[in-house]
């Protein structure tokens, strides 16, 4: 039955009229309309009052469980798996529903358990099969294998998995299988491939039905990401705006956080504050109450990333989440972590994140292969060495994230620090060179009304006081190593050597009274 409305109106007067029997008849005979919708929450709340503690029927009670479980309704999950018992599961076809609802569900937290139940639920189905339960296991499969960060191996299977839903007309669930397919080559630094697929398929879709429905929309997230990537941020937006409004009218919880993360670095390299700001506030009112860890560090970051310099003490406590996370955690931070402390690293707010940290960062990115990650480390290791007055070191740095550059295309990860390092590109690539600074791509070094931040504007008062780095911390509240970070920051601004040089050249440009 493929009319939505028709399925919803039949399963109510299946409910209201017949037998429990009959009841149980009519969900197995339509387990594809149960799935093949956005509706899934919806269906879900219709069947939640079945009895089913007396069937022997293990599909249907397999049903019950899958639209509780992606209805987030873990209660009702909990109460229906109980009776499924394993040993009284009957052919291949019941067995690959279970497994792949095992692997998926939390009925253990070990990854490895999970892949090999995964896997389970596809090799048990005989081999070249094209039916709804290959495409289940095989869209579950993939989703374990990126959760594991096997992300070439994962968007095989999401492609088989797309490829025969599209064939069975199930387009809700083609269209998901499609996204993580496209969301893995993403992260494998196969941007123009995802964008010339997710065009092909948008141009498609049209002539599925007359009326496309709303989650074809949901194609437009790893289009977002990937204009998002070849710094086309006004393009990014677009499409990741069409993707959110699809997203938000759906429910689709899972897809949040991923899609406000980049629509907000997108306002950032636009320098859009207006709407940083009201993404911000979204997340605080839709995310706030979770408590969740990485909803809460993404908040935070938005407000560390869209705070001016004077307003500084009001992310403190946003600074201190992220190193305290940090320091729990270590190298198995997640990269939305170490890249917003490697923000703060450069804009002399914290000195948690070190050279080391970031290498370790960067060997586990490269065994993964996370190219957009990987660029962005080489370009935040080259600032901190260029600083440190290591230019061997981060022009080599720079000399690979360069080489992402022509090879993928990806450069929007040239744009987000703020960088000092930037005219040692001269000699590496002078187009793209020419490119990041005609775009200011620093705004300390591009500021024409002053050549200090009005934190080195500050530090340098206290050095024309005569006070030491340790006096200096003291009285602004940071660390000795944040104040040595200014004055080296100094120093090379005003292309001096020492304090009392610093102190002539500023007064000369009006710096310090």
């Amino acid at each position: 039955m493929n009319n939505n409305d028709e399925f919803q109106k039949e399963l109510q007067r299946v409910l209201n009229t017949e037998s429990l029997q009959d009841v149980l008849n009519y969900m197995e005979k339509n387990i594809v309309s149960f799935f093949s919708t956005p509706n899934i929450a919806q269906y879900y709340h219709m069947v939640k009052e079945i009895d089913i503690s007396t069937s022997s029927r293990m599909m249907t009670i397999l049903i019950k469980a899958w639209l509780a479980f992606l209805s987030g309704d873990n209660a009702g999950f909990t109460s229906t798996i109980k009776y499924i018992n394993e040993a009284e599961l009957k052919g291949c076809y019941e067995s690959s529903f279970y497994y792949a609802l095992k692997a998926l569900a939390e009925f253990s937290t070990d990854p490895m358990e999970k892949l090999k139940y995964a896997k389970l639920s596809v090799d048990i189905l005989p081999k070249g099969d094209k039916g709804l339960f290959m495409a289940n296991a095989k869209l579950t499969y993939g989703q374990i294998l990126s959760g594991l960060n096997q992300y070439r191996h994962a968007a095989e299977m999401f492609d088989d998995s797309f490829q025969i839903f599209k064939s069975l007309d199930i387009f809700f669930l083609a269209v998901i299988a499609f996204v993580n397919k496209s969301l893995n080559k993403y992260k494998l630094g196969e941007v123009s491939y995802v964008i010339d697929e997710c065009n092909k398929i948008l141009v498609m879709s049209a002539s599925f039905k007359e009326k496309i429905e709303e989650y074809w929309n949901i194609i437009h997230l790893p289009l977002g990401m990937c204009y998002y990537d070849l710094n086309k941020p006004n393009l990014a937006v677009h499409h990741l705006k069409l993707a959110k409004s699809s997203i938000d009218k759906m429910s689709l919880l899972h897809m949040h956080g991923i899609i406000e993360l980049y629509l907000f670095k997108a306002y950032f390299i636009l320098n859009d504050e207006a709407s940083m700001e009201e993404i911000l506030k979204q997340s605080e009112v839709d995310f706030g109450e979770m408590h969740y860890t990485m909803t809460d560090l993404l908040i935070s970051m938005f407000r560390i990333m869209s705070c001016r310099e004077e307003n500084r003490k009001a992310i403190q406590s946003d600074i201190e989440r992220f190193e305290v996370e940090y320091m729990k955690v270590g190298e198995k931070s997640p990269f939305i972590l170490l890249e917003t402390l490697g923000y703060l690293k450069l804009k002399g707010y914290s000195n948690l994140i070190t050279i080391d940290d970031i290498l370790e960062s960067l060997k586990k990115l490269r065994f993964i292969g996370l190219v957009s990650y990987i660029q962005m480390f080489l370009i935040l290791l080259s600032e901190i060495h260029f600083i440190e007055n290591k230019e061997k070191e981060a022009e080599l740095c720079l000399k690979e994230a360069v080489s992402i550059y022509k090879e993928y295309g990806i450069s929007v990860n040239f744009y987000i620090f703020p960088m000092k390092s930037v005219e040692l590109l001269k000699a590496i690539d002078n187009k793209l060179y020419k490119m990041l600074e005609k775009n200011h791509i620093s705004n300390e070094f591009t500021c024409k009304d002053s050549l200090l931040s009005p934190r080195e504007k500050e530090v340098m008062q206290h050095i024309a006081l005569g006070k030491s780095n340790d006096e200096i911390s003291k009285t602004l509240f940071v660390s000795v190593g944040t104040i040595k970070w200014h004055i080296n920051n100094i120093f090379g601004k005003l292309e001096v050597k020492n304090r009392v040089q610093a102190i002539e050249k500023a007064k000369i440009l009006g710096e310090i009274s």
